[in-house]
């Protein structure tokens, strides 16, 4: 405990240490030592959209002697309010990246003119004509703002040709292991929306379907509001889609070949015309990957000690493919209407030939396997989706509708064998021992969902909304073997089953929020029924949870005069089981392992503080988090020996963990050709609990570092290498190491960057591994897996009538993914 009481001393050091130091800062040039009592406001907007131009940034400067007396930027309505100016006359500079820089001046604060109001400034584009070529500014690779971090992916050379988890590898926050699986603040419980919406597929394995070139950029939201679900402990990765909203037809098609059998492609068109949009893409991906492993594992058998040694080669393929399109009805200025759908089906297989190596001390057994195993698991998923929005006379007052509805079918196959094999692993068993297993499975989602916001007044807001979630499937499970006397396929009742799982979720929200001046909160609570029902062929009574929760958000922010924010906030999540982790029958894996789900898993429900800092100086931005996250009731996968000697995994609630750490990441351009981006992530991790009647309490200091950097080279040459390390950490039966990965990637603008070719190399080094030990009563292991990360990828993009997301979007926002301080 006094490693965390250190932890909590050094935090509230800081962040004392930062207050007074913005606290003691004053604007400058205020002239002649008058006091400041004067207001200078007004509103930014785009002069082609009309739009409200969000971060816009303000100078004001004194006339006398162009000093500087303030500054700062505009909020997400493009309002900005300059206070505490003194009595004289003044200039205000406004500017933005790709846009016009305006000049306003003769501006006087007086005694009876204290409140200056420009009232609607419009700034023009920067449009720069060189032969009918368009030149606009370039977006940063990552954004932070105070509430969320935004990964802008087209700026990732590294992630053209991959999937959403590409992108998210070189992402502060998120960590992306050698199997493709992500974590968030060392978590993999969060939750996927994809255009604000969920997904159909969740997690990780959501990520992998989303091609790279379809997403404009990636949200990621550690503390959200009460209006978000709760589910995830970790937080929000919200996936935001490209679309486009100008008139005529336009799209970008894109393709991508790869060392090691690689392919994806992919295109987007849409098509306006008048108050209608319309829009259609497809994509499909063919991906090859594999690698090696190898693990020991001891089982401790009274007077016995059993050892098998393992080793194999690991072939994994993807393949799959997606089309959407929608239609979007704008009736009115004030009433939109959207109607989109998605279908797709995909297919992961993974194969592996391992050789195992087994005997006993005393020596009482030796023997050698070879064990091949095939498995394959197929989905086919649509989704339909309708949208309305419609605004009120009285500004900021809305009514948002959504009615979602999804439908998947699964269908899993596997197949293995097992042969006794000579030392040479020469086959010497005529009569190998073979199993296989047919998993069908099918499920629909329900969703609707209606968000209303009311202003009170120009700063406060009440919001408030209803949402539904019926979630219904069905899964069964076929074990056979191969019966050599009568050379058939026979069931095997013991590892057969039936399952039917329905979950309705109901939720209510309100929030309230209002700002004063430079200080601003949002208060909000959520609670939510949730009636869930497992059906078990095999169990004589159905496993219930019939119960409510209470989910209390906080959000407070501070700004200060130089326009630095400070921001503290409070949410609690819930991680609910998912139906594979709940199913109690036993399923056979191999000769050693077994798997069971536990239906009386309950939720996990975490506690998360944040407090978020960012400053800019010297021409790059800081930002500093300190973070700390309480989950009770965790869920954990837990393996034990049984009493015949073979390997049980399954799930229970026996944990308590802790997590208290702090983020820093810098974004900074030390030259024009150069840019650097370097995050960091430092944090104790403690896991506190009873595992079959003995205490655990294990902890560890964790830590990742990352870097991009971006060079640009002369004739729209672009350079990328990143760097990436993850340090050791713990579980509740061991430990995980660390590993270290590089990459590198070169981009090349053509035909008035209309086509833009690019190719990158994963893994530079070679230094890319999984490595694991666990340790339990009667067992010990330890597992390493080594992939064949290294290939090389060669990247073609090609606009059509010269695409590009518009800078400000013309739809009416659908979903407010974005929780801004200047909202409160």
């Amino acid at each position: 405990m006094s490693f965390i009481f250190m932890i909590k001393k050094i935090i509230f050091s800081l962040v004392i240490f930062i207050s007074i130091e913005l606290v003691a800062q004053r604007p400058g040039g205020s002239g002649g030592g008058m006091l400041p009592e004067g207001i200078v406001k007004g509103v930014i907007s785009d002069s082609h959209s009309g739009k409200p131009m969000e971060y816009a940034n303000i100078v004001l400067f004194n006339v006398r002697d162009s000093s500087m007396v303030t500054g700062g930027v505009t909020a997400n309505d493009g309002s900005f309010e300059l206070e505490k100016i003194p009595f004289g006359r003044f200039y205000l500079e406004i500017y933005f990246i790709g846009f016009n820089r305006l000049t306003i001046g003769d501006i006087r604060v007086t005694p009876n003119n204290k409140l200056v109001n420009l009232g609607l400034i419009k700034l023009d584009p920067a449009m720069q004509s060189l032969e009918a070529v368009e030149v606009t500014a370039e977006k940063q690779h990552i954004e932070f703002q105070i509430d969320k971090k935004v990964v802008n992916v087209s700026q990732d050379l590294m992630a053209q040709g991959g999937t959403a988890v590409n992108a998210l590898e070189n992402t502060p926050s998120v960590t992306v292991d050698v199997n493709g699986d992500v974590s968030l603040r060392g978590s993999s419980n969060f939750l996927v929306l994809v255009d604000g919406r969920p997904s159909v597929l969740q997690g990780s394995d959501a990520l992998q379907q989303i091609p790279a070139s379809n997403i404009d950029r990636i949200e990621i939201i550690t503390n959200p509001s009460a209006k978000f679900d709760p589910d995830g402990s970790a937080g929000i990765i919200n996936v935001i889609l490209k679309q486009k909203k100008e008139s005529g037809v336009n799209g970008i098609f894109n393709l991508s070949v790869g060392t090691k059998k690689k392919f994806n492609t992919d295109f987007l068109l849409n098509y306006r015309q008048g108050k209608f949009n319309f829009f259609a893409g497809a994509g499909y991906r063919d991906f090859n990957s594999g690698g090696r492993r190898k693990s020991i594992q001891e089982a401790y058998l009274n007077d016995t000690t059993r050892y098998l040694f393992s080793a194999g080669d690991r072939k994994m393929h993807r393949t799959g493919y997606n089309l959407r399109g929608g239609i979007e009805y704008f009736m009115t200025d004030k009433t939109y209407l959207s109607f989109n759908g998605e279908y797709g089906e995909f297919d992961f297989s993974h194969g592996f030939t391992s050789h195992q190596e087994e005997y006993t001390s005393p020596e009482s057994l030796k023997r050698n396997l070879l064990t091949q195993n095939n498995s394959t698991r197929e989905r086919a998923y649509y989704r339909l989706s309708l949208n309305s929005q419609h605004k009120f006379d009285e500004k900021g007052q809305q009514i948002e509708v959504m009615v979602n509805y999804s439908d998947n079918t699964n269908n899993s196959f596997e197949d293995q064998s097992e042969s006794l094999t000579d030392e040479n692993w020469q086959i010497i068993d005529p009569n190998p021992y073979k199993i296989k297993t047919l998993e069908p499975g099918e499920g629909t989602n329900w969703r609707f969902k209606v968000d209303y916001v009311n202003p009170l007044s120009e700063k406060a807001k009440l919001e408030a909304g209803y949402q539904a979630r019926i979630e219904q499937s069905k899964d069964d499970y076929d074990f056979m073997f191969w019966d050599m006397l009568i050379n058939e396929w026979i069931e095997n009742p013991l590892y057969s089953n039936k399952m039917e799982f329905d979950n309705d979720i109901h939720s209510i929200y309100g929030i309230y929020s209002d700002q004063t001046k430079k200080f601003g909160y949002q208060v909000g609570l959520r609670t939510e029924y949730n009636y869930r029902r497992i059906i078990n062929l095999k169990s004589e009574t159905p496993a219930l949870i019939d119960r409510w929760d209470f989910f209390p958000t906080l959000h407070l922010s501070k700004t200060f005069d130089n326009n630095d924010q400070i921001q503290a906030s409070y949410t609690r999540r819930i991680n609910r089981p998912r139906g594979w982790s709940l199913d109690p029958f036993v399923m056979y894996i191999d000769a050693y392992n077994r798997r069971r789900g536990n239906p009386n898993l309950k939720p996990e429900l975490t506690d998360s503080y944040e407090l978020a800092f960012q400053k800019r100086k010297w021409g790059s931005l800081f930002s500093f988090e300190a973070y700390y996250r309480y989950t009770t009731d965790k869920i954990t996968r837990i393996r034990t020996l049984e009493s015949d000697g073979t390997f049980l995994y399954t799930f229970e609630n026996v944990n308590n963990d802790y997590s208290l750490g702090t983020e820093l990441m810098i974004n900074t351009s030390l030259w024009k050709w150069f840019e650097l981006n370097v995050t960091g992530n430092l944090f104790h991790y403690r896991i506190k609990g009873d595992l079959e009647g003995n205490m655990v309490d294990n902890e560890s200091m964790n830590w990742n570092i990352r870097t991009n950097a971006m060079f640009k080279l002369p004739h729209d040459f672009r350079l990328q290498i990143n760097t990436s390390y993850n340090g050791p950490s713990i579980t509740a039966q061991g430990t995980m190491e660390g590993f270290f990965m590089s990459s590198i990637a070169l981009r090349k603008e053509l035909f008035d960057r209309k086509l833009s070719i690019s190719a990158s190399m994963q893994d530079i080094l070679k230094t890319a591994k999984w490595e694991n030990t666990s340790s339990g009563i009667g067992f010990y292991s330890k597992d390493i897996m080594k992939p064949n990360f290294r290939f090389l990828m060669f990247n073609l993009s090609y606009k059509i009538n010269n695409y590009k997301r518009h800078r400000f979007n013309d739809q009416p926002e659908m979903q407010n993914t974005d929780m801004n301080v200047d909202d409160f």
